[in-house]
């Protein structure tokens, strides 16, 4: 009975971590980046050899990215328009 217990615990961690994080890997490694909303999309993405066409299909992600402040992991100089975009959305999400 304690290994359903165990299993259940688990279950419910990770699905909480996928819920509310996520896991993106680029070339510094791994690391967490707080969704804006609450869903299951983009749980674990590899943004190493992301170009312009990927990030725009994963705005939520990338609004992610530079709300968390990480914006370094968008350093390349084919993003820089779409980081500017980027900016003035999040801004004009989270201005109060």
């Amino acid at each position: 009975m304690s290994r359903f217990f165990f299993g259940m615990i688990t279950g419910a961690v990770l699905m909480y971590g996928s819920m509310h994080y996520h896991l993106v890997r680029g070339d510094d490694g791994f690391f967490l980046v707080p969704k804006i909303s609450n869903n299951l999309q983009d749980v674990y993405v590899d943004i190493r050899e992301f170009t312009l066409e990927d990030w725009k299909g994963h705005k939520p992600l990338a609004a992610a990215i530079m709300n968390s402040n990480r914006s370094e992991v968008l350093s390349d100089s084919a993003l820089s328009g779409f980081r500017n975009d980027v900016h003035s959305l999040v801004d004009g999400l989270f201005a109060k």
